[in-house]
């Protein structure tokens, strides 16, 4: 019976950074083959892909199990959504045609058993650099998304997944790198206990982006969950009807 929703994010398929990140890919395959009897719907808070840009008629290389995997699930009933995070930004209709997936392009609220769910990726809420809002702004312009449509993807993919890893290798100083997650979950801390002040009707705050696991009641009614990554912490969120966990697989 299906009854559970499943949320993870920040999986990162295709990353270089990692040794072996195809053995991830196999882990998350696993993983949703053991959920599909009792899924009602899976959602990808964002960055499933660590660069994703659809032409009209290529998309990237690989992921072969992941997308045959959730094609499946789609094909026996599951919900599957995508939520757009700063890593595949571009994502147009390929999934939503091929899969039936439903993309989400900004946060976004739902009710799920009688209980309201605000869910974002975690990049486009909170505190966001002047540079940060400006590289956003240039990657969601129409215009320039048609400019860069019109580089071979032997060029653009090359290009985007190098930026990738050098971004990744610079913030790979352990205290460094804790200290921005702290100072991002702080901020999502802050959007939504302000949020929850003027929409005291919604239950749950689930975001990723952050690379951290945190799970801390907001109010009396409402909690925020930031659930992690698929690169080191392997953890999701469940709700089952009645109740909210976050888990870690072994």
């Amino acid at each position: 019976m299906r009854t559970k929703t499943y949320f993870l994010s920040d999986i990162h398929l295709g990353n270089r950074y990692l040794e072996d990140p195809l053995s991830v890919e196999k882990r998350l395959v696993a993983w949703l083959e053991s959920i599909r009897r009792d899924a009602a719907a899976v959602y990808f808070l964002g960055d499933v892909f660590d660069y994703w840009y659809e032409y009209k008629y290529v998309v990237p290389r690989g992921h072969v199990r992941f997308l045959g995997k959730i094609a499946e699930l789609a094909d026996v009933g599951v919900e599957i959504h995508f939520l757009i995070g700063n890593h595949d930004i571009w994502m147009f209709d390929y999934l939503e045609k091929e899969i039936g997936a439903i993309i989400h392009r900004k946060p976004f609220t739902v009710t799920i058993d009688g209980k309201m769910f605000f869910l974002a990726h975690g990049d486009e809420i909170g505190y966001r650099p002047l540079q940060y809002r400006l590289i956003q702004s240039i990657f969601r312009n129409r215009l320039c998304q048609i400019l860069y449509s019109s580089i071979h993807p032997r060029w653009t993919f090359d290009f985007a997944r190098r930026w990738s890893l050098n971004s990744r290798r610079k913030g790979m100083n352990k205290e460094k790198l804790t200290s921005a997650q702290q100072h991002n979950a702080r901020h999502l801390k802050e959007f939504a206990l302000s949020y929850s002040e003027i929409h005291p009707d919604v239950d749950f705050f689930v975001f990723g982006h952050v690379h951290i696991v945190e799970n801390e009641h907001l109010t009396p009614s409402a909690r925020m969950l930031i659930i992690g990554d698929w690169l080191h912490n392997f953890s999701y969120a469940v709700w089952n009807g009645s109740k909210l966990e976050l888990n870690i697989l072994n």
